[in-house]
């Protein structure tokens, strides 16, 4: 539940983008719990995208990347009092303490838009601090101390990370428990399943082109990968360097796709995105050493006139 915009410390925005979709529920406890209402940007669309469009210093930056534009200068336009969007370099430990970096877009991209957007931004203040997100006692004397000239103390900042740490492990354990329930259900049916794998950000009905909708159409169930890749662990060793968070979810599930004859993956990768290079070799190995199809969609920016030229290719 949130802070009612009359009750606030004041009115703080955050991007909808990239690792946001994941790491929301965090933000919005600590920040609601601080006493702030929290402003999340509106899911991509062209016209935001074409709005911020002006500020994308390089085209060969992925689509989820160059989109971050468009939701600063919504938040700018939504008048908030300040935004915050953090430089995070690993997320939380999953596997190994080895492979949760985070891609360099989303460890990087925050101090891009600051230093790319100064005349969006104008008066509006925008947080873009290195944050420790994979280590609680790291964490909390961190945000204390970018967040002091707000006048919030340590302590407040210790209480509010406990809380957002804990919404954060119960919301992953919610969704999980969800997964099983679901998937037990369509085994019994025997409901052709999907695992649509990819990034948190491929949940953007803008960046995934309605894609699941559309596999769904097909009277297909449709998993992501994050809800499922910590029932099994990849095997060792693995041809690649197995260092990033999201990618190490892609090998897991690929493997547990490999256990079951009810489920095949098709996997999402954004034009631009160079280590996805490295995933879209790899999964596929995982997939065709046990018999399966691999399949992967490329996806950008590029929209067709009508989703039945998808329907199309999918049959």
């Amino acid at each position: 539940k949130g802070v009612a915009a009359d009750e606030s410390k004041g009115r703080i925005g955050l991007p909808r983008v990239l690792n946001m979709y994941e790491d929301y529920p965090f933000w919005f406890t600590f920040f609601t719990k601080l006493g702030y209402e929290v402003v999340l940007s509106s899911p991509t669309t062209p016209e935001q995208y074409t709005a911020g469009m002006d500020t994308i210093p390089s085209d060969t930056a992925c689509y989820p990347a160059k989109s971050v534009h468009g939701h600063i200068a919504e938040l700018v336009r939504r008048h908030v009092d300040f935004i915050f969007y953090p430089c995070i370099q690993c997320g939380p430990v999953e596997y190994s303490k080895d492979n949760h970096y985070h891609c360099p877009m989303v460890m990087s991209y925050p101090e891009l838009i600051r230093h790319n957007m100064e005349e969006v931004l104008g008066d509006t203040p925008i947080y873009t601090p290195f944050l420790p997100l994979d280590n609680k006692e790291r964490l909390i004397p961190r945000l204390a101390e970018e967040l002091a000239s707000l006048g919030v103390s340590k302590s407040a900042v210790k209480d509010a990370v406990e809380a957002a740490w804990t919404e954060r492990e119960t919301w992953k354990a919610d969704y999980r428990e969800m997964t099983r329930k679901t998937i037990e259900r369509i085994k019994a049916k025997r409901i052709p399943t999907i695992v649509l794998a990819g990034r948190p950000y491929h949940n953007d009905p803008e960046i995934n082109h309605a894609l699941p909708e559309l596999i769904s159409s097909f009277g297909f169930a449709v998993f992501t990968e994050d809800s499922l890749a910590h029932l099994v662990k990849p095997e060792r060793p693995i041809r690649v360097v197995d260092q990033w968070m999201y990618h190490s979810r892609l090998y897991a599930v690929a493997r547990f796709v490999t256990m079951r004859n009810d489920l095949d993956l098709i996997q999402l990768n954004s034009f631009g995105c160079g280590l996805d290079a490295l995933t879209t070799d790899q999964v596929q190995e995982i997939l065709e050493a046990s018999g399966k199809i691999y399949t992967v969609l490329k996806i950008d920016e590029v929209r067709s006139e009508e989703r039945r030229v998808g329907k199309e290719c999918l049959r």
